[in-house]
């Protein structure tokens, strides 16, 4: 059996379902390996909707919708070009990541900065990241998973 893909663009419908719709595709995709001798499991069927729609994980196709929905408080979307600070210094790059926590309104984000930031915080030696991992709220701002705020990144859609 031989799985078409489509790519993802501004065609696709973004209704308040689409993930529950998502996941029924994924449970009559399930359903339709099983007719043909194929087990697979529900995160991997999940994984080839996420495919289907031209994305590369399921992560990146919730995120996705979550970021196109009108009153979505999505910081971000992957692909995004990003500009802020990273301790204090100015950073640039792009939002390769983005993931939902648990926690209402926090995203983790994973940033791949162009040129490097320095992340280190004494001025006695460098320590230069090209990719980092953080919690972000709706603003754009660095959290700990305890909702308060760090200071550490402060990012905007360049």
């Amino acid at each position: 059996m031989t799985i078409g893909r489509t790519t993802h663009d501004t065609e696709i419908q973004h209704t308040p379902d689409a993930v529950q719709g998502y996941k029924a595709a994924a449970k009559r995709l399930r359903a339709a390996l099983a007719e043909d001798g194929i087990a697979v499991t529900h995160a991997k069927a999940l994984e080839l909707v996420a495919k289907q729609n031209g994305v590369r994980d399921w992560n990146t196709l919730v995120a996705q919708r979550a970021a196109a929905e009108p009153n979505g408080t999505t910081p971000f979307a992957v692909g995004d070009k990003v500009a802020g600070t990273f301790n204090g210094r100015d950073a640039r790059g792009r939002i390769i990541g983005l993931e939902e926590t648990i926690k209402p309104d926090l995203w983790r984000v994973t940033v791949a900065f162009n040129p490097p930031v320095n992340a280190a915080t004494s001025q006695l030696f460098t320590a230069e990241r090209r990719r980092v991992q953080m919690v972000v709220g709706a603003d754009g701002r660095s959290r700990r998973l305890t909702g308060t705020e760090t200071g550490v990144m402060e990012l905007k859609r360049a």
